[in-house]
C-alpha cells in the first residue's frame, strides 16, 4: 500500500510540473507585420512610410519612419479599425525643409485597451502637401 502511494505521489507531482510548465510557455505571442506605403505615384520615391505593427490583444504598437524630399512635407495617416468601424488615428509629418527633419521617426499605440475584441485592421494612407495642395497615394490596409 505504501508504495501505490507513493507512486500516485510521484505521478501528481509530475502532473503538476507538467501543468505548471504549460502555463508558463501558453503567453500569447504577439505577431509583427511590416509595411512600406508610398505616397502618390509621381512622388513615390520622396514621400513614404515604413515601419512595423506590433499586434497585441485590442491594440497595435507602430514603430517606423515617415520621409519627405523636397519641397512640401509628407504625413502619414494611420486608422485603426474594429470590422468597418473606426476606433482610433494618428497623423506623423515629416518636412526636410523645416525642423520636423526627415526622415523622422514614431513610436506610437493606436486601438483603445477597453474595446473588448480590439482592433483588427490599420489602414496607412501617406500624402504630400505642397503649394498646389494635397496629393495622397493609395492606401494600405494591414490586418491582425
Amino acid at each position: 500500500m505504501r508504495k501505490s502511494n507513493q507512486v500516485l505521489r510521484s505521478l501528481a507531482l509530475t502532473a503538476a510540473a507538467v501543468a505548471g510548465s504549460a502555463v508558463v510557455t501558453a503567453s500569447p505571442a504577439q505577431a509583427a507585420t511590416s509595411f512600406d506605403v508610398c505616397g502618390p505615384t509621381n512622388y513615390c520615391s520622396l514621400s513614404y512610410t515604413f515601419g512595423t505593427i506590433t499586434w497585441y490583444n485590442r491594440t497595435a504598437g507602430v514603430t517606423g519612419s515617415v520621409v519627405d524630399v523636397g519641397p512640401g512635407n509628407t504625413t502619414a495617416y494611420f486608422e485603426a479599425f474594429a470590422g468597418s468601424t473606426k476606433i482610433d488615428s494618428q497623423t506623423r509629418t515629416a518636412d526636410d525643409e523645416t525642423s520636423l527633419g526627415s526622415p523622422r521617426g514614431f513610436n506610437f499605440t493606436i486601438g483603445d485597451t477597453n474595446l473588448v475584441g480590439g482592433i483588427d485592421r490599420i489602414k496607412i494612407t501617406v500624402c504630400f502637401t505642397d503649394s498646389t495642395g494635397q496629393q495622397c497615394g493609395t492606401p494600405q490596409n494591414f490586418s491582425k
